[in-house]
Formats: C-alpha cells, sequence, structure tokens
C-alpha cells in the first residue's frame, strides 16, 4: 500500500487524531495515517516553504515506519503549476497499486486537484483507492480530532463516469457493476453494519447488466422480459437505493424512462428500438435490426413464414422491382452486408466510409418510421 500525502506550512499543533476505534496523538496527522495503515510507502508532495519548516520533524517521526519518498511541487499559483502538482502526483503511483490519500494539508485547490487527479488514475492506471482520509483538526473536540473518511466521494467520481456512460450510449453494465460491488462490500465488511445489509441491489445490478448485454447484443426478443425483470428488480430495490447508493437516486427515473418503450416486440416497437440504436451511435445493430423489420414486416404483409419472406425478397431485389419495400430491403442489404464483412469483399478503394455507412442508415431507417407510421398508425 502506498500513501500519497500532502505537507503544508501551516503551524501545526499536537491532537489526538482519532478514526474509527484507534487514536493516535501527534501534530502530523501523516504520523497517525502511518502508524493505523503501515503503508510500504509514503509519497509527501511538498513546496519549498512546506520542506523548510517541517520535513525534517517530519521525516524523522515517519523514519523506520514507512519508506518516505519526496516530492517537491509548486505553490499551485497558476494553472500551469496546477498542471504539474497533477504531473506529480501521476507520476508518483504506478498502475494497478493500492492507494491511500490524504488531502489533510492540501492547501487551496489542491483537495480538489487530488480527488480529480484520483479519479484519472482509476480509470488510466488501474490503482485501487482503498481510502480519501482528512485530519479535521478544525472540528476537534473534548474526545480528539475527527478523521474524515471521504472515500465515497472520491466513488462518486466513478458514478459519474458510469452515469456519462448510460446518458451517452444507454450502456448500464457500468452501473450496475457499480450496484452490485455496493452489496458485495457491505457483506465483506458486515460486522461494520450488523443485520443492516443490503438484500436487493445485487440482483437489480445484475438485470441492469442483462438489459444491456441484450441491447448492445441486439438479443431483441430477449428483450421485453429482461426489461420487465428489471423494472420488478428495481422495484424491490428501492428503499436500499436511497441508503446504499445515493449517487444512483437522481438516474432511477431516468434508466426506467430509457427502457420502458421497449417492454413489447412489436414491429412498431421494434422501429423505435432501431431509430434508439442510430441515435446512440450503435449503427451495427440499427442496421442489423432493419434488415430483420423489414423480413418481419414483409412476412406479415404476405402471411408468409420469414425464411419464404427474406428469400421473395431476395428474388423481387435481384429483379430490380419498383416496390418501395423491396427497394428499402435492396438498400439494407448492402449495407448490412459491408458491415458484416468488415468493408472486405469489395474493390480496393471501394470500401465505404463510415460517414456513407451512418448516412445511408439515417436514410433508411427514416423510411422505416415512415412505413410504421402508415402501417401501424405510430
Amino acid at each position: 500500500m502506498k500513501l500519497i500525502t500532502f505537507l503544508g506550512t501551516g503551524n501545526y499543533e499536537s491532537a489526538n487524531y482519532r478514526w474509527n476505534d484507534q487514536t493516535h496523538e501527534t501534530p502530523f496527522v501523516q504520523e497517525a495515517f502511518v502508524h493505523w495503515l503501515q503503508p510500504e510507502v509514503t509519497c509527501v508532495l511538498l513546496t519549498e516553504g512546506a520542506r523548510a519548516k517541517h520535513w525534517n520533524d517530519l521525516r524523522r517521526r515517519l523514519q523506520g515506519h514507512t519508506q518516505t519518498i519526496e516530492i517537491d511541487i509548486p505553490d499551485g499559483k497558476s494553472e500551469a503549476e496546477l498542471w504539474q502538482i497533477f504531473a506529480a502526483i501521476s507520476d508518483a503511483v504506478q498502475d494497478g497499486e493500492e492507494i491511500v490519500f490524504d488531502i489533510t494539508h492540501g492547501f487551496r485547490s489542491l483537495p480538489m486537484i487530488a480527488m480529480l487527479t484520483i479519479a484519472y488514475l482509476k480509470q488510466v492506471k488501474g490503482v485501487i483507492v482503498q481510502y480519501v482520509l482528512y485530519g479535521a483538526y478544525e472540528a476537534r473536540d473534548d474526545q480528539g480530532a475527527p478523521v474524515f473518511d471521504l472515500t465515497p466521494f472520491a466513488d462518486l467520481l466513478d458514478w459519474l463516469v458510469a452515469a456519462k456512460m448510460f446518458t451517452a450510449t444507454g450502456n448500464s453494465s457500468e452501473l450496475g457493476h457499480l450496484i452490485r460491488e455496493v452489496q458485495n462490500n457491505a457483506y465483506r465488511n458486515r460486522g461494520a453494519y450488523g443485520e443492516n445489509l443490503p438484500r436487493a441491489l445485487k440482483n437489480f445490478g445484475m438485470a441492469l447488466e442483462e438489459v444491456s448485454d441484450d441491447l448492445l447484443l441486439a438479443r431483441v426478443p430477449n428483450l421485453p422480459d429482461s426489461i420487465r425483470k428489471l423494472a420488478q428488480r428495481q422495484s424491490e430495490a428501492d428503499t436500499e437505493v436511497s441508503q446504499w447508493t445515493p449517487p444512483l437516486t437522481l438516474l432511477l427515473d431516468k434508466i426506467a424512462a430509457t427502457y420502458a418503450p421497449f417492454q413489447d416486440d412489436s414491429l412498431p416497437t421494434q422501429a423505435a428500438l432501431i431509430r434508439w440504436y442510430l441515435d446512440h451511435n450503435h449503427i451495427m445493430q440499427a442496421v442489423t435490426l432493419a434488415r430483420e423489420w423489414v423480413v418481419s414486416d414483409y412476412a406479415r404483409q404476405k402471411s408468409l413464414s420469414r425464411g419464404d419472406a427474406e428469400a421473395e425478397l431476395n428474388q423481387r431485389a435481384n429483379n430490380q422491382e419498383n416496390d418501395e419495400l423491396v427497394q428499402l430491403w435492396s438498400s439494407i442489404r448492402n449495407i448490412r452486408n459491408d458491415l458484416a464483412h468488415c468493408g472486405f469483399g469489395r474493390a480496393e478503394g471501394q470500401v465505404l466510409p463510415a460517414a456513407s455507412i451512418r448516412q445511408n442508415a439515417e436514410e433508411f431507417v427514416l423510411q422505416i418510421e415512415e412505413l410504421a407510421r402508415q402501417e401501424f398508425g405510430q
């Protein structure tokens, strides 16, 4: 484990720092953290002023308890200096390391820089943030100075990433993973919660992941059932969400509103799903489902099996018949085949560019929407 901490220039007075059931009296909260957590390495970020005022004393106190690495940083008086601090923190951390951040003595904007850097390191270097701690000397009382565990607020940045993924792509698998981990972590630390443990969150998270899998893999016949199951699991977990996953509460209505329109497998619903795919940049799924939609619609009109409908559409398309649905089939078939074969099979220099595929997809999705309005009044 590695402790990352800031050393400032304040007049530090001794305090009895307390965290959970542990206490340690010291003028340097870093000494308390080393005493409690026993990190193998402690990286101390310090300005020139902090080095002159406190570094020798702190280094002496930590000697023999942890390997100390001193990291010089500027005062943070400009944007360029803030980026230097960001780089210093990033360089101090290796891929996959377990990290504890102490932001007690981060002056001015440094705590914010540290929190954002944590989010970056979790995503880019895969670090495991065990704790984000703040020794609240100013909140001391007769029992000492409390240490605040700010780790949940660092985790909030994970929820931000998952929420961004969901709103941009409709993919809620990361949200599902975070929800499942909340319940898993609660049971791993059940001593801190007693019998007050979540029991429905994990099923809710798994249901979210199942809907995402069905959507992104275009398991369209399975989608209505998985969405109805999700609604049930969300209802069962409703009271636990507010207690255990507060960041999720703002997304619940949006999750329901996103998936609820696809709770049946009708052709009008599939037409709406094709549009949803295209709007969320899932062009492969949009084109693939559009092809199947035309087959299903033609089979319905002609009272044919899907296999016979597809064979007849191909024959009529090869004959270049002047029929709206047949011409739509021909257009979709060409684009779908090009996508399915990743552009291979075309002559050199004739592979369709991505922009052309998107433009073609937009055109035939508009045609499908118009056909759905004409045929089903939607």
